[in-house]
């Protein structure tokens, strides 16, 4: 037995009784350490505790009893074994000595051999009950760090489970919302120019802000840098961030954790991290709130964010593509957008055109209209008359693609024979004075639903902001639905809209119901 096992404290005031213990142990490879009393004793085992002790019952100060006790009361001697040394053959003297918290006792005058069976028997099952102890706090520890990985899996689990619910419902809405086409009709010069940057800025990860007049089709052009991205295999996830309240918008953006908030009676996936690995379209851009374009900063700089209500990071792999019809650098400098976002996502510019200046397409796209809605009012139609194509190509489109499709729409419900005939005013031709937006006069016997006016407050045509002619544009749809949005003839078909984008946009531009009754 090596005396690295740790020592045995001796405690007999009785100098023949340690000596010969010491010699008996002592030849057994044990360290022996001596105290004559029970203070003595007391202050050697909690300076440095022994791994044993053989302590006499019957000694001045302290007996032996006391001292166990004490021995036992302490924490940092509660573990070492107590074998008591006595003389005393009464039954009552040994179950007091039990009772003390001894491990075991010797009869004095000793037997050698029992001394050292005892104690080593008693050592045995002091390292074996360390073992046990050791054992079981790293059995423990190893139950707690697998409850914890477990749960953090559950976790992934719901989280996977909630986003590829959250895809499926996107997907199925993506699917309920998308028009026939996603081609992009054309061939004009300035649209052949915006393509060319598609095709460079596609291969890559760049994040690309599109400029366009509403109507111009920066949904599609972002579809198409997607589809020619390798990440076209995932989703083009799309929102636009003028449709959604200020308070929802950004945990439509990260998402949130159940009770988050009121309301929030179950975790939601947002949209970047339904975009992972794919491609997050971000329509009207400028009107995110400040709070969040400070958020939507650092996913771009660091691909990381956290779901409202959570303090957990989750990390995501999106591409960004941004669109506005407003100008974000004036925006920057009057204060309503964040400059260091602006450069963000300015990184590649792409600016699209209006169609007024792609006038060379206005046919090609009349056509494709024409086609989709024939098949889907179940007309054939033998093609569009003369004095119309002319006028259609003449026209200035205000409200660019987005309008002409409107009107071969209308034109097709309300044209009697095979030709179809637009046969209301549209408004003044295109011109070489024509500004970037031209607004237009109506003509008083203009059929309801026909673009309304824009002309200026002395009766002549003047420029008018875009937010203006979108105003009085939706006002002459809903006097034409008689203030109906949803359904086939609501003013939100007639838009081309989601009857809760031409909700909000109703209240956005604070149209009024008696200036549509």
């Amino acid at each position: 037995m090596s005396a690295s096992h740790g020592a045995i404290l001796v405690v007999d005031d009785t100098p023949t009784n340690v000596s010969l213990l010491m010699e008996v142990l002592g030849r057994d490879g044990f360290k022996v350490l001596v105290a004559r009393d029970g203070e003595s004793a007391l202050e050697q085992a909690l300076y440095a505790p022994p791994e044993l002790i053989l302590l006499d019952v019957m000694m001045p100060g302290l007996d032996g009893y006391e001292t166990c006790r004490r021995l036992k009361a302490d924490p940092r001697t509660a573990a070492v074994p107590v074998i008591f040394m006595t003389a005393l053959s009464d039954v009552h003297d040994k179950v007091r000595a039990f009772e003390a918290g001894a491990a075991d006792y010797v009869s004095k005058p000793f037997q050698h051999e029992e001394v050292l069976a005892r104690v080593r028997a008693h050592l045995s099952l002091s390292r074996l009950r360390r073992e046990l102890e050791q054992a079981n706090q790293q059995l423990e520890q190893r139950v707690v760090e697998r409850t914890r990985d477990l749960e953090h899996a559950l976790e992934d689990v719901k989280r996977l489970q909630s986003r590829l619910q959250a895809e499926n419902r996107y997907l199925q809405q993506e699917i309920a919302e998308t028009v026939n086409h996603r081609e992009i009709v054309g061939s004009s010069p300035a649209l052949t120019a915006v393509l060319r940057k598609v095709e460079q800025v596609a291969r890559g990860n760049t994040t690309v802000l599109i400029h366009g007049e509403t109507g111009t089709g920066k949904e599609l052009i972002a579809r198409a840098i997607h589809e020619a991205s390798p990440r076209r295999d995932r989703a083009l996830v799309k929102l636009n961030c003028s449709a959604i309240s200020a308070g929802l918008v950004e945990s439509e953006l990260f998402g949130h954790v159940k009770g988050a908030f009121t309301g929030a009676t179950d975790r939601r996936v947002g949209r970047f991290e339904l975009a992972d690995r794919g491609t997050l379209f971000l329509d009207e851009v400028s009107e995110l709130p400040p709070d969040t374009q400070t958020k939507l900063l650092r996913v771009l700089q660091e691909q990381e964010f956290e779901p409202v209500g959570s303090s957990r990071t989750q990390r995501v792999d999106v591409r960004v593509i941004a669109a506005t019809n407003r100008d974000l650098a004036a925006d920057v400098a009057q204060g309503r957008f964040r400059a260091d976002l602006y450069y963000r996502l300015n990184v590649f510019p792409l600016a699209l055109p209006p169609l007024r200046d792609r006038r060379d397409d206005v046919l090609p796209l009349a056509r494709h209209f024409l086609e989709r809605v024939s098949r889907k009012l179940g007309r054939v139609f033998e093609g569009v008359e003369p004095e119309t194509l002319e006028r259609l190509v003449e026209h200035s489109w205000p409200g660019n693609i987005r309008d002409l499709q409107n009107v071969i729409e209308r034109a097709a419900v309300l044209s009697a024979g095979p030709m179809l005939v637009v046969d209301w005013d549209l408004g003044p031709p295109v011109s070489n004075e024509t500004s970037a937006i031209e607004p237009r006069e109506a003509n008083t016997g203009t059929p309801d639903g026909v673009a309304p006016s824009v002309a200026s407050g002395n009766g002549e045509a003047g420029t008018l902001s875009l937010e203006e002619i979108e105003r009085r544009h939706i006002v002459a749809v809903l006097k034409q639905t008689r203030g109906v949005i949803e359904g086939p003839n609501g003013a939100a078909r007639l838009l081309n809209l989601k009857p809760s984008t031409a909700r909000f946009r109703i209240r956005k531009l604070g149209i009024q119901r008696q200036e549509y009754a």
